[in-house]
C-alpha cells in the first residue's frame, strides 16, 4: 500500500519539476518582497476588491520629471525571473496619483529583456485616459494612442511617433480605474498585444529592438500614475 501511495507522489513532483523546468512562472504579486525595486515605490494594496502591489515613482524621478528632465525612465519593479520568448500575462490597473504633468495619461505596462545593468529594457505600457471607455471620451489623436511599444533608451513614443506615426501606438478598450488583462505573446523579434479576452491583438510589432535578449521582467509605470498589478504569469518558449 505505502508504493502504491508513493508512485502518485513521486509522478505529481516530476510534473512540478517539468512545468519548473519549462520556465513557466506565477507571482502573485501581493507583497514588496517579492520584487526588486528600481527608481519605485511598492507597497500591498487592495484595489477594485481584488489584493495587488501598488507601484508609484520614486519623489527624485517624479521631480525629475516634473523639472522637465524627461520621463521614460528605467522605472520598474523587477521579478526574480529570466524572460526570452513566450507569453506573459498580467492584471493590471491604472489611475492619476495627482503628483504628474498636466500630460499625465495614467501610464501602467510590462517591461521585458531587462539586463543586469538595466541600461536597456523594452516595454508595452497602457494609457488609461486615453482608453475608448474613459470618460469623458477622449478625442483623436489621444484616442489612437492607448497602447504603446517603447524601447530603452533610444525609441520612446516621440521618435516612434515621429518617425513611424501610428505603427507602435494603437487604440484600445481600457479605461482608468478598471481591471485589465494584458497578454504578451513574444517570439523572436515578433511580439502581439492582447487585451482582456479579444481575439485581434490590440498591437502588433514586428522589430522588437531587443528580441534577442534575455532579461528580466518588470512591472513598469511612468508620470503621475499609481499603478496595480496582479497575477503575473510566464510560460516560457
Amino acid at each position: 500500500m505505502k508504493k502504491n501511495f508513493l508512485i502518485p507522489m513521486i509522478l505529481l513532483g516530476l510534473l512540478v519539476f517539468v512545468a519548473a523546468g519549462a520556465g513557466a512562472a506565477e507571482f502573485k504579486l501581493e507583497s514588496p518582497n517579492d520584487v526588486t525595486l528600481h527608481n519605485v515605490t511598492a507597497q500591498a494594496a487592495a484595489f477594485q476588491g481584488r489584493a495587488a502591489l501598488k507601484v508609484e515613482l520614486t519623489d527624485e524621478i517624479q521631480q525629475r520629471i516634473l523639472q522637465g528632465q524627461g520621463s521614460n525612465f528605467p522605472a520598474f519593479a523587477i521579478l526574480p525571473a529570466e524572460f526570452k520568448n513566450g507569453i506573459i500575462e498580467v492584471d493590471l490597473a491604472g489611475e492619476l496619483n495627482g503628483k504628474g504633468a498636466p500630460d499625465a495619461r495614467a501610464f501602467v505596462g510590462v517591461a521585458f529583456h531587462i539586463p543586469a545593468d538595466k541600461s536597456t529594457y523594452e516595454a508595452i505600457y497602457l494609457r488609461m485616459t486615453n482608453g475608448r471607455l474613459a470618460q469623458p471620451t477622449p478625442t483623436e489623436p489621444r484616442i489612437s494612442r492607448a497602447i504603446q511599444y517603447t524601447a530603452h533608451p533610444d525609441f520612446h513614443w516621440p521618435v516612434s511617433r515621429k518617425e513611424f506615426p501610428g505603427k507602435y501606438e494603437k487604440g484600445a478598450n481600457i479605461a482608468p480605474g478598471m481591471w485589465i488583462h494584458l497578454r504578451l505573446e513574444i517570439s523572436g523579434s515578433e511580439l502581439k498585444a492582447f487585451i482582456n479576452d479579444e481575439k485581434e491583438p490590440a498591437l502588433t510589432v514586428g522589430d522588437l529592438k531587443f528580441g534577442e535578449a534575455t532579461g528580466k521582467i518588470g512591472l513598469w509605470v511612468d508620470d503621475g500614475t499609481a499603478a496595480y498589478f496582479s497575477n503575473l504569469r510566464i510560460r516560457q518558449k
